[in-house]
């Protein structure tokens, strides 16, 4: 349904409507014996769905916005046909037929009514199904034989049925009339359903079917009553010439003594067409606020007739009535959606300026709480669009504001919304000087003591930022453990968006000491109870996560191909979509390097550059990303200038902030690398032990296992190959604990290679370790069979190539034929492949990187 404002009227109501006498006329029937047993509790499901304002979805699966009676009768259907008491004893088709017969009895009691006081005395009828002293009978007794059940007045029914009745008897005269009115035109869609079912409507002050001339049915009803009576001839032309003069006198007198304008006739009939569209000050504000809800966790674009309505409502030229003395012609709700619905579509004038007029009429309202809230909002746009200065500048207000109403629930929610930002953005904490204790740990602090007594959800993620705050650090594994379990515990018995974070920050913690089956196990965890609550962004940002763990496990394409899959959930989201883009675009520079398309890389890694990034973990990710294209491309110098300038800068926060050390880690061991790469191994050698001490300190297991990866290479790279031999054996088992199967297939190469080198020296070096050259000729064949399986999975074509070299060295020493005419093919369809990867890359993918 879609609203054409100049065929259309809004009748303003605080909560009465023709919808709501609908339901009390139900409610009636369900208390009488017209209604088969078997099929009470389905008419009371519905009864009950619509006074709670349920979302209701009509047959064309859209949502109902004003409900409608065909949208009552089809509700009461389904719930019939889809009772799951009956399904299994009773066919279909009857309970389709008992369906038809309610919805026959509802409509048949609805179109009976053909006048003001038929609808006076149905509403005042429902007294009589009331129990208690409270219950008015204002029927003859006879009336009311087929009542076979009373409702409790204190009952969800039983003051549903007060309350319309009350506020129905409050109506002044002209307004009875507007609202039957409203209600002809409500139930006038349901003519069509009403007459299939065998329905008889006999009045005629009603609307016609495809709009006939209503003065035509009233005519002919004239003619009928005057035929009757054996009146002839001109007696009808007689009568409308004194009706019309008897009209324009009567007009004229109350236009000079009372000064109202009647309308003439032919005034009247241009409004023919006009409709009236009851709506309910307390469903309408309902509705709102759940279209917040929809918009704020699953992304939901706003119904049009809502929208509409609401643009009619705020209008000041809108074409509106109301009864019941309602005003409701500012609703800030509305503005708070199209600011939502901005930020969605990376709209910043349109979010700033919705949220501003949404900010004047709570502070108008003198609202302190909306106020505070209106504060933060702009806060958070603010942040939204990379502008921190005026995010502080507005969360200093709202924290000022705060202190001096003595509002300490309201602080502590503003003080952890700014924990939040400045864990992003720790160079801050050096600018803002509104929070006298300008230091991390102090607030942290303080949010872990204040957060229990306010909000669960703000005391788990008080424990979220502990254990960060400590993992980031430095801190042992034990106390981030027990950071993590106090958060875990407390969202269990918060709500499930709260346990959903939780999961989310337990995976992460697991990922990170190295233990993949328990973060496999959360990440599972978190997604199913995503999925049950719908939220679009939690269901999105670990659907991302499980893609990356698919990466890591080596099913590079299958990995990818899920999160091109994801962008189908993000159409309507641009905000999701801008987070899903950039995690697509850091996998396709990963998969990029693996199979040599550097400059494609580069390329790929120009737009990342521009792009805004808030999350302190993703500009890490993008810095290392950036330092790895470098170092593909052979631009070590440059490649460690970058990595030195960004590692100055994190360390010197320290002061103020977390450290992030697992960032500094992974950065140093990248250093390792380039160092190693560029045969500065002694530089190498200290550093990278140096990481792996720290690594072992936090438990960061799978940031050891690189490091030990890297050390073993370094150690070949120096002809130390006995002290590479002894450590690998000493570390394959925790290198394969972890299963990122890139590390697993370095291993198992750097393996083959230390292998390779020992058979080619003197047989004392292989006595002293134990081996013989014929185990190490076999060993070589497995680790680097299994190494290639491993590099061909993960489509590694950089490393495919240093493993078939390798195995052309063994054939050539070795003198084995075979080995060698494989070595040599392999590499040859690598060499083309390569080509082809490069060219393609290049070329074919230079228009995607720009959009």
């Amino acid at each position: 349904m879609s609203l054409n404002a100049s065929r259309i009227k809004l009748l303003l109501t605080e909560d009465l409507s023709p919808h709501k006498i609908s339901l009390l006329i139900l409610i009636v029937l369900y208390c009488t014996d017209l209604i088969q047993e078997n099929r009470l509790q389905a008419v009371l499901t519905t009864i009950v769905r619509f006074l709670e304002n349920d979302l209701i979805y009509n047959e064309k699966k859209e949502m109902v916005i004003l409900p409608e009676l065909r949208d009552l009768c089809f509700s009461l259907k389904h719930s019939i046909i889809s009772d799951p008491n009956y399904v299994s004893t009773e066919s279909k088709l009857a309970a389709e037929e008992d369906a038809n017969e309610i919805q026959k009895m509802l409509l048949q009691a609805l179109w009976n009514i053909n006048s003001v006081e038929s609808l006076d005395s149905h509403i005042k009828r429902a007294y009589c199904i009331l129990s208690g002293s409270s219950a008015v009978t204002v029927e003859e007794p006879e009336s009311n034989q087929d009542i076979k059940k009373l409702i409790s007045p204190r009952s969800l029914l039983g003051s549903f049925i007060k309350k319309i009745i009350t506020t129905f008897r409050l109506l002044h005269f002209d307004e009875e009339f507007l609202l039957y009115e409203a209600f002809v035109d409500y139930r006038e869609p349901s003519r069509t359903l009403y007459i299939s079912y065998g329905g008889n409507i006999q009045h005629y002050n009603d609307k016609p079917e495809n709009m006939i001339d209503s003065n035509s049915k009233q005519l002919e009803k004239q003619t009928f009553a005057l035929e009757k009576s054996g009146l002839k001839g001109n007696t009808i032309n007689e009568s409308n010439e004194n009706d019309e003069i008897l009209f324009n006198t009567l007009k004229t007198q109350l236009n000079e003594s009372l000064g109202i304008s009647l309308p003439t006739p032919s005034q009247s009939s241009q409004s023919i067409n006009l409709k009236l569209l009851p709506v309910p000050k307390h469903d309408i504000q309902v509705l709102l606020d759940k279209q917040i809800s929809l918009l704020e966790i699953y992304g939901t674009e706003t119904p049009k007739l809502l929208r509409d309505v609401m643009k009619l409502m705020t209008s000041p030229n809108s074409n509106t009535c109301s009864i019941q003395n309602t005003t409701f012609n500012n609703l800030p709700s509305y503005y708070y959606i199209n600011y939502l619905e901005s930020l969605h579509e990376l709209d910043y004038q349109g979010a700033f300026q919705s949220l501003h007029q949404y900010f004047d009429y709570m502070v108008s309202n003198n609202s302190k709480y909306f106020y505070h809230f209106a504060l933060i909002s702009r806060a958070s746009l603010h942040q939204f669009f990379g502008e921190d200065e005026k995010a502080l500048d507005a969360i200093q207000e709202a924290i000022s504001v705060a202190r001096e109403n003595k509002d300490n629930s309201t602080l502590t929610y503003i003080l952890s919304w700014l924990f939040n930002f400045m864990k992003n953005k720790p160079e801050l904490w050096n600018t803002q000087t509104f929070y006298h204790n300008n230091n991390e740990q102090h607030l942290l602090d303080f949010l872990v003591s204040k957060t229990q007594t306010v909000s669960l959800s703000l005391y788990a993620m008080s424990y979220h930022f502990e254990t960060l705050h400590i993992m980031n650090n430095g801190g042992p594994l034990n106390k981030y453990l027990e950071s993590l379990l106090k958060a875990t515990y407390i969202s269990i018995n918060d709500e499930l968006p709260s346990f959903i974070k939780s999961a989310e920050m337990t995976a992460t913690v697991w990922s990170r000491i190295g233990n993949p089956h328990l973060c496999n196990v959360y990440t599972d965890i978190a997604l199913d109870y995503a999925k049950e609550t719908g939220n679009l962004t939690d269901d999105l940002s670990i659907e991302i996560r499980k893609s990356f763990l698919d990466y890591y496990n080596g099913d590079t394409e299958i990995a990818y191909s899920k999160l091109e899959a994801l962008k189908n959930k993000t159409e309507n989201d641009q905000s999701l979509y801008k987070i899903l883009q950039l995690r697509t675009l850091i996998m396709l520079v990963k998969i990029a390097l693996r199979k040599g398309r550097f400059k494609f890389a580069q390329k790929i890694m120009e737009t990342l550059s521009n792009n805004e990034i808030q999350e302190i973990e993703l500009q890490a990710e993008i810095i290392y990303l950036n330092a790895e294209v470098e170092t593909a491309l052979g631009n070590y110098s440059r490649a460690l200038t970058y990595i030195s300038s960004n590692l100055s800068r994190i360390e010197s926060q320290h002061s103020k902030t977390q450290t992030n050390l697992h960032t500094i880690i992974r950065l140093n061991l990248l250093k390792c690398h380039i160092f190693n790469k560029s045969g500065a191994h002694s530089r190498a050698i200290s550093l990278v032990i140096q990481q792996i001490q720290q690594g072992k300190q936090t438990g960061f297991k799978t940031l050891v296992v690189e490091g030990l990866i890297i050390l073993v290479s370094i150690l070949n790279n120096m002809e130390c190959y006995e002290d590479a031999f002894q450590i690998l054996s000493a570390i394959m088992p925790e290198i394969l604990m972890v299963e990122n199967k890139e590390y697993t297939s370095a291993a198992y190469f750097e393996f083959a290679k230390t292998c390779f080198k020992l058979s080619s020296q003197d047989q004392l070096a292989s006595l002293k370790l134990k081996v013989n050259e014929k185990q190490l000729l076999n060993r070589f064949l497995k680790f680097l069979n299994t190494s290639i399986s491993g590099f061909r999975q993960s489509l590694n074509l950089e490393m495919l190539k240093e493993c078939f070299k390798l195995e052309k060295d063994m054939a050539d020493m070795k003198q084995l034929d075979e080995l060698q005419e494989h070595s040599a093919k392999s590499l040859e369809k690598l060499h083309r492949r390569a080509l082809e990867e490069a060219d393609y890359g290049f070329v074919l993918n230079n228009n995607k990187i720009g959009n």
